[in-house]
């Protein structure tokens, strides 16, 4: 399904019914990134799924932009499904969309969750962003600089065989020069993000989760979002990297599905 911002498309897909809970991609996800999880959370809610501008199927930028045009994005799409509130996931760069987002529009937001996400993108993330603009000349030097680091090692080494599957497709997919003017795109965006003085102002509540080997967005960032927002949970994926709901997808949907369904389960001892 589409619709139409400012002249461009806008892809998004439903699934299931429910309470509706709006997943917000990684920078490299789409919304197929979401096909393992469909089944079960479309079983919980109404599961709503979100190419951003310069993703999957959404249309393309034609100029450099900032992460609010994706904020814009978000409340399009509400106002086009005719939503007051949804539970709203973000991870990474869609964390940071989502922290953009309910710092704007805090009445949209019943729940927030946030997943391997920073308040800011500070040196170590800006130079990272660089070094993969700086690969994009060679699809597999591409590959080399940006998917490694997403896994912890031990997940990496574990799947050779998975992640050489992968390789296959994504060095492919890398040898476009449209994707890879999107990324760029992507990533020049969140050059200057920071939300750190807007933290103590989010009022809903809040599960933030980190990854113990995240190496892209490293656990003391969401230690420091958890001590700025008030009503925020924090938990801990133990062994896992950056790509926490592909390494550890049973605790991913645990912590997802728990922290969004908690308020309705009555506990009777």
């Amino acid at each position: 399904m589409n619709f139409l911002l400012n002249g461009k498309t806008i892809y998004y897909e439903i699934h299931g019914e429910g309470d509706p809970l709006l997943m917000l991609n990684g920078i490299m996800m789409t919304t197929k990134s979401w096909v393992p999880f469909i089944e079960e959370l479309s079983q919980h809610h109404q599961l709503i799924l979100l190419d951003f501008i310069d993703q999957g199927q959404s249309g393309p930028a034609e100029t450099a932009y900032k992460q609010d045009i994706q904020v814009d994005v978000i409340k399009a799409l509400l106002d086009h499904l005719e939503l007051e509130s949804v539970l709203l996931f973000g991870i990474s760069y869609g964390g940071e969309v989502a922290l953009q987002f309910v710092s704007t529009y805090p009445e949209n937001v019943e729940k927030l969750l946030l997943f391997n996400t920073c308040a800011e993108t500070n040196y170590w993330l800006e130079e990272i962003g660089k070094s993969w603009i700086e690969a994009m000349h060679s699809p597999i030097g591409f590959y080399l600089s940006t998917i490694p680091i997403i896994y912890s090692p031990n997940f990496f080494n574990s799947k050779r065989q998975w992640m050489e599957n992968r390789k296959q497709v994504l060095v492919e997919l890398f040898a476009s020069t449209e994707y890879l003017a999107r990324m760029k795109r992507l990533i020049e965006s969140a050059e200057g993000y920071k939300v750190k003085e807007k933290l103590n102002q989010i009022a809903c509540p809040t599960l933030i989760v980190a990854a113990e080997l995240d190496m892209v967005t490293p656990l003391d960032q969401q230690v420091y979002l958890h001590k700025q927002i008030p009503l925020s949970n924090f938990h801990v994926i133990p062994g896992s990297g950056h790509a926490s709901m592909y390494e550890k997808p049973d605790e991913f949907l645990s912590l997802l599905l728990g922290f969004t369904s908690r308020e309705k389960t009555q506990i009777i001892i």
